[in-house]
């Protein structure tokens, strides 16, 4: 029996067409949207890797190879889909990046809450002075202080509230620095920018490296079988593994000046402007040793004892081409880390090796 997965297209809806055709359901409009879903809009995805769609091509394919094509079946193989589409890794990765966002959404809004609040509280007290500062010049006066007097008294009140708005402006010039390291780094890893900063960043370094004709380049790290980690010692311990992980990081990208951001999840990226893909792999290189060989103590609150964990981290490198974006370079950094992940772990792929393995 000729199988759907074993017919090859032809010219798109007509070829899709003789397929439900010679399955019996020609006339089944749902039928044809999974199988157009299948053919079409599964390869299109940029969001999955190609080993991934083919598994749900194959598996769309084996389950319409069977009988009865009835609803039932419908049913199971759009199940099949909806499960692909919502709970794999990457899906995982957004959501965590999105909790992660309205995580660092919510610590802005309540310290600039309390700002808001801190300044209606010293506008008031400001108030209070030069009422007071007015209430007693005119008794001086009343009281017919001599006009030297009441001037040394004026000037002193003058003097103090200039010290205490000196004060202030120091005061409120630390919040405008705390506010800033708020909407810029990650709430949990304190260490690296947030994804809406390097987003912000990736396309001003990108424009700069562009006019001044110097190479930018990306690392894409993720943390080795990190799932297992928070499944066996829980979240408490994942979370010190990721602030330990950060610290490494930041240390190694201020060697190059490079910007250390967490991406999403336990997915890091160092951006490395002025460095192209040789020089950035070497540095990820010298990152993924420090790291494979940190012990990892876990500071847990309770009595609990935990031995050190020894991580791994896999990396993905890539440097940007001529007339790519950004997208372009994380997708490839991504791609190259993907890679680093099947062909074994804790190791550095280029995606420069990856184009010249495809060619061969």
């Amino acid at each position: 029996m000729t199988t759907l997965q074993e017919s090859k297209p032809q010219n798109g809806l007509e070829a899709v067409q003789e397929t439900l055709a010679r399955l019996g359901i020609a006339e089944d409009a749902d039928w044809m949207a999974v199988v157009l879903f299948a053919r079409n809009l599964v390869s299109a995805m940029d969001l999955f890797t190609d080993d991934q769609k083919a598994q749900l091509q194959a598996k769309i394919f084996e389950q319409m190879a069977k009988r009865p094509l009835d609803h039932q079946r419908f049913t199971h193989i759009v199940q099949n889909i909806q499960s692909f589409l919502l709970e794999n890794q990457k899906m995982e990765d957004m959501r965590s990046q999105l909790a992660a966002e309205r995580q660092g959404y919510n610590a802005l809004y309540d310290e600039m809450s309390k700002v808001f609040a801190e300044i209606q509280h010293t506008t008031a007290a400001r108030q209070n002075r030069i009422q007071r500062m007015g209430a007693d010049t005119e008794k001086d006066i009343a009281n017919a202080q001599s006009p030297a007097g009441v001037l040394s008294r004026l000037r002193g009140m003058i003097t103090d509230m200039v010290s205490q708005a000196r004060e202030e402006a120091r005061t409120w010039q630390e919040r405008a620095h705390q506010l800033e390291h708020t909407a810029n780094f990650d709430p949990l890893l304190s260490e690296l920018y947030s994804r809406r900063a390097l987003d912000a960043q990736l396309s001003v370094v990108q424009e700069r490296c562009r006019k001044e004709n110097t190479p930018l380049s990306l690392m894409f790290l993720d943390v080795d079988r990190f799932k297992t980690i928070n499944d066996t010692h829980g979240h408490q311990v994942g979370d010190g593994v990721l602030r330990v992980l950060a610290a490494i990081l930041s240390a190694h990208s201020m060697q190059f000046s490079g910007y250390a951001a967490r991406f999403g999840g336990e997915e890091l990226v160092i951006l490395c402007e002025g460095l192209d893909e040789v020089q950035a792999v070497a540095q990820a290189e010298d990152l993924r040793q420090d790291v494979a060989r940190c012990p990892f103590v876990p500071h847990l609150t309770s009595s609990e004892t935990v031995p050190p964990l020894h991580v791994t981290v896999s990396i993905g490198v890539a440097q940007i081409g001529p007339g790519q974006n950004a997208s372009d370079l994380v997708l490839a950094a991504d791609q190259a880390m993907y890679a680093a992940k099947t062909q074994g772990r804790n190791r550095v792929v280029a995606h420069s090796s990856l184009a010249i393995y495809r060619a061969t």
